[in-house]
């Protein structure tokens, strides 16, 4: 399944009212580890995607 960027501003909301990355990636419906990695970079996963070749 993949991450959606509704999904990133949730967690994102969460994160500033709680500051908790395990309550806020569970209510953003997503494992802790994915959270950890978008509140570090601080983008969404449109912003993430590389081009194929």
């Amino acid at each position: 399944m993949r991450t959606t960027d509704a999904q990133v501003r949730k967690l994102m909301e969460e994160m500033a009212k709680h500051g908790r990355l395990g309550l806020a990636s569970a209510r953003a419906g997503m494992d802790r580890k994915t959270a950890r990695k978008y509140v570090r970079e601080g983008k969404f996963p449109s912003e993430l995607e590389q081009e194929r070749t």
